[in-house]
């Protein structure tokens, strides 16, 4: 049978080349992940850029996962020189406007933030959990938080930054509450070693839960123990107006992730994946590979997550390292 993906149309032109391509590379990772060969060809329909390839009829699990597919709008079976629409294998657990709502600088793209929970799913093995927990220990507002709650997902965010937690737990609740979805919300502490304390809201709607934790990265093992996510997501700080704050002042980000990368490993199951995004120009992917080897992780097999970096602005050029707690 052959596939055909239409892919999101962009405005930035120079990102729309980024795109195809690292779509192409995300949806080989998600094919792989859940026992799909096939060769997937880039190619022009009407005029629109799709992403095609051929296999076997593919299982309701197999096409769940791919529809989460960062950068795809529609799904086709190419018949012939005709395209007959796919019906989705799965409804959205809820609106899905949550994650593009909430406007501020230094927001990381909806569709990259999609794309980085999908390369962790895939490579953790975790492509076929119908309610996975997706941690990200460096959230700000929570961008990664609505992205997987969106897709029926629980998620787990820590952020030592007050005024970023506190939007971020005062947007979801604006959001649940406009869309009338019964919900409800909790504020709690959580215990950290040392007699130190985090403030926690945990906000429950439709059987899933966001959590938003007021707390040091560093501190993200203690904070999970309990519940231990299935995949991390992170995007790292770009430069220096993103840069780590360690009271009042800059940190250094190698300083900071090798301090926190233990700790990200340990908030990790066994056998599941990282997937960090970073800036090539402050950050080299050579120096982040021995750091994350360094707290214990491993990199996965294969060449098919080598190289994601793609070119965002002139300041940046933005890279993802995936690794696995073994």
């Amino acid at each position: 049978m052959q596939y055909a993906y239409q892919l999101c149309a962009q405005t930035n032109a120079r990102y729309q080349d980024s795109l195809v391509s690292l779509s192409q590379k995300e949806l080989r990772c998600m094919l792989n992940a859940c026992g799909v060969a096939a060769e997937i060809e880039v190619r022009r329909l009407g005029g629109a850029p799709f992403l095609c390839f051929d296999a076997p009829a593919l299982t309701p699990a197999q096409r769940a996962f791919l529809e989460g597919h960062s950068a795809i709008y529609m799904h086709c079976a190419l018949e012939g020189e005709l395209l007959r629409p796919l019906p989705p294998a799965k409804e959205p657990a809820l609106p899905q406007d949550m994650p593009e709502i909430l406007k501020y600088k230094g927001k990381t793209n909806t569709l990259f933030t999609q794309m980085l929970i999908n390369l962790a799913l895939a490579a953790g093995g975790q492509w076929n959990n119908p309610a996975p927990r997706i941690l990200d220990p460096i959230c700000g507002r929570g961008t990664t938080l609505y992205c997987a709650l969106g897709r029926g997902m629980d998620a787990v965010g820590i952020d030592s930054d007050k005024r970023s937690v506190q939007e971020g737990v005062a947007y979801a609740q604006k959001w649940l509450q406009y869309h009338r979805l019964k919900h409800s919300v909790q504020h709690s502490s959580l215990t950290l070693p040392g007699g130190k304390s985090a403030p926690c809201a945990t906000l429950r709607v439709q059987e899933r839960e966001l959590k938003l934790i007021l707390a040091d990265t560093r501190d993200t093992d203690h904070l999970t123990r309990k519940a231990p996510a299935h995949a991390l997501v992170a995007d790292l700080p770009y430069g220096v107006q993103h840069a780590p704050q360690e009271n009042g002042r800059m940190s250094d980000l190698e300083s900071l992730l090798r301090d926190a990368l233990p700790a990200w490993r340990q908030a990790l199951l066994p056998g599941c994946a990282a997937a960090i995004a970073f800036n090539t120009y402050t950050l080299k992917r050579d120096t982040l590979t021995q750091l994350v080897r360094e707290a214990g992780f491993i990199l996965p097999d294969g060449p098919e997550y080598a190289d994601f970096s793609h070119w965002v602005e002139q300041a940046i050029q933005r890279d993802v390292l995936v690794a696995l707690r073994p």
